[in-house]
């Protein structure tokens, strides 16, 4: 058994555990502790990240390049290690490291910053678990790890009443998810006897090639969107988000925008896709019409919106839509190169969105952490204020919009380029409205950037100063690497390629 596979698993549970035994300790005398946590949180999630970059030689470039580590045997828990797993690990683990140094000045107004940083590992560890599980049962003890520190996390500020109630509403949908994934679990293990994921999708593939489809694989698909879809935030399973996104804090609003909703995909795609692809292809172009009208819908809200956080939550929705896009082609059976271009641009999204929405919600942040206001109506003109702060979300904004040669462009590229060579009139369809969402978020993104920049600011914010340095720099540092990404596309757009092969193994 190779434990260095599910080292990064184990680091940030580790340094977990580490604060949660220094928190006990301080709990009367907390002053002076809260840059140690700091200090801490940020030494595992850097060694997180040198060892997912470092694993990248073990797994290699093609499906059949894995690891694996078991537990307890063929009936206990299962990791996978392969280049789709590590290029999701390598998203979540930059994203996540970056908001940990952000928190460190962001959150110095805050008190119990020990159980912040404990709940951030261990919204990353169960993270990671999910996409490494190779059985379902390891899969949802991870995907309620990773959930009940995000709840925590949302309701963090909790003597304000906002974060409770967003937490309170984000619970209830997110276990009525947990609930209704927990039963196609129960009919998964009926129908095959067993909760490993390939080996459900080879029993599967077996009795449907002998018996047909039958009804019981229709609920089992249908429990699988809703119970990965309501954290994936797909339309009609999205309305949580817009109310936790602008309530928690902003470094999680960062990482539930930019990889816990992607966490969501993942399941909801690995799974559907490993265990029906052969055998149905009506599930692809179901999701092909999720992916429009999420796009359609997070658009048309977005256009909406005052608040500064809800804009960007809204404009997570559109992406998931754009995401999902992307994604479906694993599963309705067009040409092989095709749905691997389009499955390539949607992993590629993921990163690309990260970046992007992730370096967004941390300059709302920044913002926030000068004055508290939200509106877009009392921040106009605060891009002379903070130019630097407005300089890095002006990057983030034209990201997401898709303008060349930012990696949001690239991303999108792929899945558009796969969708008109599908020559299927559905895609043709959700291209066109692709394109047209596109082109809706570049308007208000735009609306945005010339209020901030080019209003004259007013009197209330006659004393405001730029943001901190400590906070400026994993804003840029974000922006040198969405200019790395978009300056050389080909070298990540390749790992992304990758990842869809993952996926895509017959292909």
């Amino acid at each position: 058994m190779n434990v260095f596979v599910i080292l990064p698993i184990l680091l940030p549970i580790a340094g977990a555990a580490i604060i949660a035994i220094l928190g006990r300790i301080a709990r009367k005398e907390s002053e002076g502790w809260n840059l140690t946590y700091a200090i801490i949180a940020n030494v595992f999630f850097l060694g997180m990240l040198g060892v997912v970059i470092g694993l990248y030689s073990s797994v290699g470039t093609i499906p059949d390049d894995q690891l694996f580590f078991r537990i307890g045997g063929d009936i206990g828990a299962v990791f996978k290690l392969g280049p789709l797993q590590w290029w999701l690990m390598l998203v979540f683990s930059i994203l996540s490291t970056i908001v940990a140094i952000f928190s460190i000045r962001y959150m110095d107004h805050d008190d119990r910053i020990d159980r912040y940083y404990f709940l951030l590992l261990i919204l990353v560890a169960g993270m990671i678990g999910v996409v490494m599980a190779g059985d379902m049962l390891t899969l949802f003890v991870f995907w309620e790890t990773m959930s009940i520190a995000s709840y925590v996390l949302v309701a963090f500020r909790k003597e304000q009443p906002d974060p409770i109630e967003a937490g309170i509403k984000y619970l209830f949908m997110s276990a009525f998810g947990s609930v209704v994934l927990l039963f196609g679990m129960s009919l998964l293990y009926g129908v095959t006897g067993t909760l490993n994921i390939e080996a459900i999708g080879s029993v599967i593939t077996d009795k449907v090639a002998a018996n047909g489809f039958s009804a019981v694989y229709y609920i089992i698909i249908i429990c699988l969107i809703l119970g990965f879809g309501v954290k994936a935030a797909i339309v009609p399973l999205h309305t949580w988000l817009p109310d936790a996104h602008p309530a928690a804090p902003s470094g999680i609003s960062a990482m539930l925008s930019g990889v816990v909703i992607m966490t969501g995909m993942y399941g909801m795609i690995n799974t559907l896709t490993n265990f029906f692809r052969p055998s149905n292809t009506t599930i692809g172009y179901l999701l092909l019409w999720i992916a429009i009208v999420t796009m359609v819908v997070g658009n048309l809200l977005a256009l909406r919106q005052n608040d500064i956080k809800r804009l960007l939550a809204f404009s997570t929705v559109l992406n998931v839509g754009f995401i999902l896009f992307g994604l479906s082609m694993s599963l309705t059976g067009i040409d092989a190169d095709i749905a691997r271009l389009g499955v390539q641009g949607g992993w590629f999204h993921i990163f690309t969105h990260s970046l992007g929405k992730g370096l967004a919600f941390l300059c709302a942040g920044a913002i926030l952490y000068r004055i508290e206001e939200r509106g877009l109506d009392k921040l106009e003109g605060i891009g002379k204020k903070m130019p630097w702060t407005m300089t890095a979300f002006t990057f983030a904004l034209l990201s997401l919009a898709g303008v060349p040669p930012l990696p949001g462009f690239w991303s999108k590229l792929n899945m558009v380029v796969a969708a008109v060579g599908s020559e299927n009139w559905q895609y043709y369809v959700g291209v066109a409205l692709f394109l047209l969402s596109s082109v809706i978020s570049v308007v208000y993104y735009l609306i945005v950037l010339q209020r901030l920049w080019f209003k004259e600011p007013g009197e209330h914010l006659e004393n405001i100063k730029e943001t901190p340095v400590e906070i400026l720099v994993p804003l840029y540092v974000l922006v040198v690497l969405m200019l790395i990404v978009g300056i050389l596309p080909g070298v990540f757009s390749e790992l992304a390629s990758n990842a869809a092969l993952a996926l895509l193994p017959a292909s």
